[in-house]
């Protein structure tokens, strides 16, 4: 008797393991990543980024907090160009101080820089 209760309980845990495991891709879960446009505009991609996230209040402006003014593509551009622009945001990932970009906004902002961050 223990000996047919331990096969069945083999058997029904083997059934058991064997059928509960899912596997899916992150793309079956949240399916595709973000794909930025062909052509990516500072204006019309990067400047609402960096105006919802960067140059708020006592922030990324003149005479806010933070190290630089983003209140115009030049004080951006200067941060790009020092590299700490692409450091803080797509490496560290810790600006904004409130939580990382979505992947969207990070995917159009590496694409800018890709293409030499240009003023377009």
């Amino acid at each position: 008797m223990n000996k047919t209760l331990r096969i069945c309980t083999s058997g029904f845990l083997f059934i058991l393991v064997t059928t509960s495991c899912v596997f899916n891709s992150e793309e079956e879960l949240y399916g595709p990543k973000p794909e930025p446009p062909e052509e990516v505009s500072y204006s019309a991609h990067v400047e609402p980024i960096i105006n919802m996230s960067c140059a708020t209040t006592a922030c990324h402006t003149q005479g806010g907090f933070a190290n630089g003014n983003f209140d115009n593509y030049d004080g951006v551009k200067a941060k790009v160009d020092n590299g700490s622009f692409n450091q803080r945001v797509l490496v560290n990932k810790d600006m904004p101080p409130e939580g990382s970009l979505s992947d969207e906004e990070l995917a159009l902002l590496k694409a800018w820089l890709d293409d030499g961050a240009p003023n377009n």
